[in-house]
């Protein structure tokens, strides 16, 4: 893929493989039709709910680095599959995706779908279904990439699902299916609290949604949102606010041009723990909350890691930070996620997760709706499976 003059403003720091030619990847997969969206699953079939200190039956991520090939492996090192089993993507489409996580169809009318844009252009992703294939061995999870005008794009991604849980400490997640609806309570196939609680959604005008999560009133957390359907709307985190009986957490979304507009999303709140919820051994998550510091270190209460050290943020051009994570030693590999952060539409990407000798670092872009860098807060967060 060639990026046109303006995204060379941007620098980054992986080490990318060359795109293959769509005549050299034709290659299709066979009998992988999507047969279920998220909430068509009667919640009767998930009874049986994973409660505090449960980890979730799986979890998975694939890096999507071959924006133009026609079918592919993906990356190792920064795609995963707890079952051992493979991952495959398909090119529908321009900017249209398939990614396939063998093994994990039990799984698949369940759980929830984190997407984000990776790469160096003014883009996003979103996930536009998930659900088990025509064998029901396999879950598939439709993506669909834009640049920021709302036209279809080609594009490098992050998708990671769980099926729920958590080990260490709190994880809930939501998939906001109602975005119409007054006050409702989301499909509890898709929805997790680690307290055993039961999430419910009010929407509070155009565009803007109250997601309230029962269980401890920590202090503290991420939160990673990712618009969800067809269409090139977009949505982020504007506040989250430790309040009883739990966590309310805002979220707004807008239509390519900003203005605001209902539309779905998928919504995941961790706190002490990584994104799948399973205590994986490298994680961290931190809210970039000064973005015009050229280097600070981010609110020690919204910021953690595994090794137990501080995070810190530099500054290495407008819309675009460097996050570190020191003392974390995986290297190169696994999953990042980011998200905006505020009332004003905003585009967030990734660029890593990049292993340094020095920790974990991950960089991040952000734009505004005409394609142009802006400085933002976000929130950003990367696992390792």
């Amino acid at each position: 893929m060639s990026f046109s003059v303006r995204y060379h403003q941007f620098h980054s720091r992986r080490a990318r493989v060359p795109l293959l030619s769509l005549s050299a990847a034709a290659a299709t997969v066979c009998g992988l039709a999507l047969s279920a969206l998220p909430g068509t699953a009667a919640a009767a079939t998930h009874s049986s709910r994973a409660t505090a200190a449960s980890p979730p039956g799986v979890v998975a991520y694939a890096y999507g680095n071959k924006p133009s090939a026609g079918s592919y492996t993906p990356e190792k090192g920064f795609s995963f599959n707890s079952t051992g089993g493979g991952i495959h993507i398909h090119r529908l489409g321009t900017g249209r995706y398939r990614v396939t996580f063998f093994g994990l169809g039990s799984f698949a009318t369940q759980g929830t779908v984190d997407v984000t844009a990776e790469g160096l252009q003014p883009e996003q992703c979103n996930v536009v279904s998930w659900g088990p294939d025509s064998t029901r061995a396999n879950l598939l999870v439709n993506v669909d990439c834009f640049e920021v005008t709302g036209a279809a794009l080609d594009s490098f991604f992050m998708a990671a699902f769980t099926s729920g849980g958590s080990t260490t400490g709190t994880t809930d997640f939501v998939w906001a299916n109602k975005p119409t609806a007054g006050s409702y309570t989301p499909e509890l196939a898709y929805q997790f609290n680690s307290s055993g609680g039961t999430n419910t959604i009010k929407h509070l005008g155009a565009g803007r949604y109250k997601v309230l999560l029962p269980g401890p009133a920590v202090a503290d957390g991420t939160v990673k949102v990712t618009a969800y359907g067809a269409n090139a709307n977009f949505c982020q985190v504007d506040e989250w606010v430790d309040a009883s009986p739990g966590q309310n957490v805002f979220v707004d979304c807008f239509s390519p041009a900003g203005a605001p507009v209902n539309n779905k999303f998928t919504m995941t709140f961790t706190a002490g723990d990584d994104l799948f919820g399973d205590g994986a051994a490298n994680s961290g998550y931190l809210w970039a909350n000064d973005p015009a510091s050229s280097s600070y270190t981010p609110a020690a209460q919204y910021q953690f890691d595994t090794a137990g050290t501080t995070a810190t943020v530099t500054k290495l051009g407008p819309g675009e930070w460097e996050t570190l994570f020191p003392g974390e030693g995986d290297g190169a590999q696994g999953d990042q996620q980011a998200t905006a952060y505020g009332s004003s539409p905003a585009h967030c990407i990734v660029d890593g997760p990049i292993g340094t000798a020095s920790g974990e670092q991950g960089d991040v872009f952000c734009f505004g709706t005409t394609g142009s860098p802006l400085d933002t807060l976000y929130t950003t967060q990367w696992m390792v499976g």
